[in-house]
């Protein structure tokens, strides 16, 4: 299971050089859609780190769709969904790039989690192993340890790798809460350690804590720089869903809640619906400002320029 980071490293670097954006003491955070890919992205929003051709990432709403997918949705009626189709280049991740903390800073108090869903697929072609995943990312901008390079690397933590081995059950909402010591991660390289191509080498795999005890002396003082959800290339057709990512002991904690945004016929009636809903309680400046905040946003949604 193939998930090495190409593009999305750049933007992971960028982001590292700035402040933590994300919302504090775990609060919930209301994801509506996916920023398309940008090596500048905004701490603490979602966008589309590494999508490829054969891949999708959106946010659906799941009512109607029965079955165990709409009757336990962790939160609200709608999730993430990621899928990629029969060939092997298809990829769908989605990212939340800020500043988290160093690795010192955060081992004995991070906790990271999400709730996957895995589709049946009958075609063939697609894989039995491959669900949603999720990944951390840690870049050091000063690498000490010339001999060992590369200072940015992603942990990823599958499924099938893990407790739900040999291969996921399909048509089940699953949760995963991990932190320095459960969990086992697989390492796309850097720190003194080789790309493990979708492997780890180890039953199980090791830890945060073991990495942490593994690499190289300049990961401690790397910073946590971006949490991923994703499918990884070589994982062909796959129809996954994750919702409810909590993020937690870190400088830049929060609980991410994926819903479709509004759907609206006209921009008339995007702007009205907008403003009644986010600026009826103010008056005078305030109200002019969030009246022009809306007329903005609706703008974007239309194409307006």
């Amino acid at each position: 299971m193939f998930g090495i980071v190409f593009r999305a490293r750049s933007a992971f670097i960028i982001a590292a050089g700035l402040t933590a954006g994300a919302a504090s003491g775990n609060a919930q955070t209301l994801v509506n859609s996916f920023e398309p890919f940008s090596e500048s992205p905004t701490p603490g929003v979602w966008f589309e780190s590494d999508v490829r051709p054969g891949g999708t990432a959106a946010i659906v709403d799941l009512t109607g769709l029965g079955g165990d997918l709409e009757a336990s949705v962790p939160l609200g009626t709608g999730a993430a969904k990621l899928t990629t189709d029969l060939t092997n280049d298809a990829k769908a991740e989605v990212a939340v790039p800020n500043d988290f903390g160093t690795v010192d800073d955060i081992l004995e108090t991070i906790a990271v989690g999400f709730n996957w869903y895995k589709e049946n697929n009958p075609d063939p072609g697609a894989s039995v192993f491959a669900a949603p995943s999720i990944k951390l990312s840690f870049y050091n901008s000063v690498c000490d340890d010339t001999a060992n390079g590369d200072c940015f690397i992603t942990l990823v933590w599958e499924a099938y790798q893990n407790e739900h081995v040999p291969q996921p059950v399909t048509g089940t909402w699953f949760r995963e809460d991990l932190d320095a010591d459960t969990g086992g991660w697989w390492v796309t390289g850097g720190f003194g350690e080789p790309n493990g191509a979708g492997g780890c080498g180890t039953v199980p795999c090791p830890t945060l804590r073991d990495w942490y005890n593994t690499l190289s002396i300049d990961f401690p003082d790397a910073s946590l720089v971006a949490v991923s959800v994703g499918v990884g290339s070589v994982n062909p057709g796959q129809i996954g869903y994750f919702d409810n990512v909590t993020i937690a002991g870190t400088s830049a904690d929060a609980t991410y809640d994926f819903e479709p945004g509004p759907v609206f016929e006209t921009h008339g009636e995007c702007v009205s619906t907008l403003i009644a809903e986010e600026c009826s309680t103010l008056s005078g400046r305030e109200r002019a400002d969030c009246n022009h905040e809306q007329q903005i946003t609706c703008f974007d949604l239309f194409g307006i320029p």
